[in-house]
């Protein structure tokens, strides 16, 4: 059996202070009563030389980080953050200009806030409220599970996969296309096949709550304008909403894959989507998350940059150019930081 370097040591203290003993006892033959009184002393001694190694192998080795942060910390990553690499201003350079009318980009570990513009500002989200969309659906669903679209869904406005009428499709294969291609038609089929859509949008709001969205509207699972009194949200929603989705391992495997095939249950219609995050190709390091577009709320992304221990969240609302505004404020943030 392989001993651990602690134990190592204490076996050899042990074994040390058994000598020093019968050494002692042959040279002074001491009493009972001395020998007793010399046995505490010397214990205690080993006791605390023990104790004092310990602390210096535990510090050595971290034992006494990760003691600290499973018994003493609290589970909020802002509260950890002393012992996660943080990032740090090494070099002070004006800040990007965006077109954006809100931005935020965020160290994932630390919640530490990298860029900011009016980031509570109330925004409509457009498509990116299918992330919550997904987060729901598995809380209504298992993967596996078989839905049919409606009429209802395969008539929707906005993007779509053109699901046909009556087709059924595997649950998993819906939120993938709906989250890869944004596709309007598997987000609602999703929504209305097992329970109602105000239902649905009902659990919506509510874990939207849950994770502290607490400026977040949701109207419909889809991310269209002027239904049931409209929808907003914010930077900060969003990257709340971004950080809660992407650690459900699934949607986080999903929203930074290329394309999806989808076919129906009985494989008489299969189609092809493209992911609408065109920065899963031009920057390497993107890890998702989604998109959205409408007239009204202009372009959305939100964004995760993931490279070696920096790991960022970007959110741009209300963009004339999402993708453009995104780079700016990632490169920005690669020459004013480190990590290390």
């Amino acid at each position: 059996m392989t001993l651990s370097f602690p134990r190592k040591v204490i076996l050899y203290l042990v074994e040390v202070g058994i000598r020093v003993l019968w050494v002692i006892d042959k040279i002074t033959n001491f009493s009972l009563r001395d020998l007793l009184s010399f046995l505490k002393v010397f214990f205690a001694s080993v006791i605390s030389l023990i104790f004092v190694l310990f602390l210096v192998y535990s510090y050595r080795f971290d034992y006494l980080k990760m003691v600290a942060e499973g018994l003493f910390l609290s589970n909020d990553p802002i509260s950890n953050s002393a012992f996660i690499s943080s990032p740090i201003v090494v070099r002070k350079i004006p800040e990007p200009q965006i077109s954006a009318k809100s931005a935020l980009a965020v160290d994932r570990k630390t919640n530490k806030v990298l860029f900011e513009k009016e980031p509570s500002l109330k925004v409509l989200p457009a498509s990116t409220v299918k992330l919550m969309t997904a987060a729901v659906s598995l809380d209504v669903y298992k993967l596996d599970e078989e839905v049919e679209v409606s009429r209802y869904c395969s008539s929707i406005e906005g993007t779509k996969a053109m699901l046909p009428e009556g087709k059924v499709f595997k649950v998993s294969d819906l939120i993938s296309v709906m989250l890869v291609g944004s596709a309007g038609d598997a987000a609602c089929t999703l929504a209305t096949f097992k329970i109602s859509e105000k239902d649905f949008v009902g659990l919506m709001n509510k874990k939207a709550k849950e994770i502290g969205m607490e400026l977040t509207k949701f109207s419909n699972p889809v991310g269209l304008e002027n239904i049931n009194g409209g929808h907003y949200s914010t930077a900060w929603d969003l990257y709340k909403l971004a950080k809660y989705a992407t650690s459900i391992s699934f949607i986080k495997d999903v929203v930074g894959k290329n394309n999806y095939i989808i076919s129906s249950v009985d494989n008489s219609f299969s189609t092809t989507l493209m992911n609408t995050n065109k920065l899963l190709w031009e920057v390497p390091g993107t890890i998702g998350v989604k998109t959205g577009t409408t007239e009204n709320a202009g372009e959305v992304l939100v964004y995760e940059y993931k490279d070696g221990i920096e790991d960022v969240i970007i959110v741009v609302m209300g963009s004339k150019d999402r993708f453009g505004d995104t780079k700016l404020i990632l490169n920005w943030i690669n020459n004013s930081y480190s990590w290390n």
